[in-house]
């Protein structure tokens, strides 16, 4: 090997030795990064190229901090592989005695949407994360300057009242002396006083004896085991009571009853009909409803007719989320049906868009089950319009209609109040 080659070879050496100190003194990385920025009020002790970290893990390291705005905007550059979201938070935080400070980050959660590199990661306002840091904002030294000028405060109030606090002491003294005196000089009033109280204490302790061996009114209704058991049931009775009015109020609290009207319109027969009743709601997961559909005067209805007014309606129903099934008597036959609320609950008070369907009547010879089916749009909290095909399997009747819900909260109060009255007869 020539001295050319030799001198080559050294130079080459040289050359990938200065790009490895390079790289590894310049953050340079090989699996590549991502940029993200954060802005702090203050980076006072921040340097450029501080690094940054997750749970004390290195995953980058700030590239530029520059002035925006009258605040530090830094660059920093992340570990590609690294995920951040949306909902990150970055803050200051000094590590050490010294003091030198870094970038922490807090990822975020995964359930927002992931943070896309150019983004600006929010500063953590809740400051840094050590004492240090704490004792660098001044905070904790103020609160300490705090305290010991209210000690001064203390201590100098003390030596203004020396001679007050003298004399409470000489006082306490006084009164030691005193109550001395006053017992020493009274001995026989106090050995008087404790024989009285030795005589009470022996007669208590025998009419206890008494009342341990069973003698007296007294000693029969303590020891009468009969008597303890009726009472141990009357208090059991009172505390099922107690628990039944309790869950009684607790339900006439949620109780809610509302007047519910609706006018139809027949297209069929060219004839204006109207439904009446009332729907008590317990809770939000069950009603009942008792109502009377085609009101009408039955006198002046044709005979043709007569079968179809004034027909009892009570109903059972539940409710579920968007959905509501019902059964018991429709139009005065047996029938069930069932609804869905295509975007509020079945319970809300404004229910915006729903669709019903009912079958009953399943004794009908002529055509079969009747089948009901109709779409009702809410207008306002209390007002409801709609249209229904009646009968659609065998003779369909498009009915539009507008239908009426109000609220009755007295009745509602009422109710509830009944309901503790039975209770409270029990």
């Amino acid at each position: 090997m020539n001295n050319t080659v030799k001198l080559g070879l050294f130079v080459a050496i040289g050359i990938a030795a200065i790009a490895i100190s390079i790289i590894m003194l310049g953050n340079w990385t090989f699996n590549g990064s991502r940029i993200f920025y954060t802005e702090f009020a203050n980076v006072a002790g921040l340097t450029n190229k501080a690094k940054v970290k997750i749970a004390g893990v290195d995953i980058g390291f700030t590239r530029k901090i520059e002035l925006r705005n009258s605040k530090a905007r830094l660059k920093l550059a992340i570990d590609r592989d690294v995920v951040l979201y949306e909902n990150a938070r970055a803050r200051i935080v000094s590590m050490g005695v010294i003091g030198t400070k870094y970038i922490e980050i807090n990822p975020g959660d995964s359930t927002y949407p992931l943070l896309q590199p150019g983004a600006t990661i929010a500063a953590d306002s809740s400051g840094g994360g050590d004492i240090l840091s704490q004792l660098s904002d001044g905070g904790m030294m103020n609160n300490l300057a705090s305290a010991i000028k209210d000690l001064k405060n203390v201590m100098a109030n003390i030596a203004q009242n020396n001679d007050k606090i003298s004399e409470s002491i000489a006082n306490i003294e006084m009164f030691s002396r005193n109550l001395a005196q006053i017992t020493t000089d009274n001995k026989d009033d106090l050995r008087e006083t404790i024989a009285s109280i030795k005589d009470v204490a022996d007669k208590l302790n025998a009419i206890l004896v008494n009342v341990s061996s069973g003698d007296g009114t007294m000693a029969t209704l303590i020891n009468d085991k009969q008597m303890g058991s009726d009472l141990k049931e009357a208090i059991a009775s009172a505390k099922d009571t107690v628990n039944s009015l309790k869950d009684t109020l607790g339900l006439a609290n949620t109780l809610q009853l509302q007047w519910d009207y609706r006018g139809r319109y027949s297209t069929r027969d060219h004839a204006f009909r109207n439904d009446v009743g009332i729907t008590i709601m317990p809770n939000n997961s069950k009603f009942y409803y008792v109502g009377v559909a085609n009101v009408a005067d039955a006198s002046r209805v044709a005979d043709s007719e007569k079968d179809s007014v004034n027909k009892l309606e009570a109903l059972l129903g539940f409710r579920f989320n968007k959905f509501e099934v019902y059964g018991g008597a429709i139009r005065g036959t047996g029938g069930f049906g069932a609804s869905y609320s295509f975007f509020e609950p079945t319970y809300a008070p404004y229910r915006t868009l729903q669709i019903f369907a009912n079958a009953y009547d399943f004794g009908r010879t002529d055509g079969g089950v009747r089948v009901d089916a109709d779409l009702r749009v809410g207008l306002m909290k209390w007002l409801y319009a709609g249209v229904a095909v009646e009968d659609m399997a065998h003779k369909p009747d498009f009915t539009p209609y507008v239908k009426l819900e109000i609220k009755d909260n007295d009745l509602a109060k009422l109710f509830g109040i009944g309901s503790i009255a039975a209770v409270a007869a029990r």
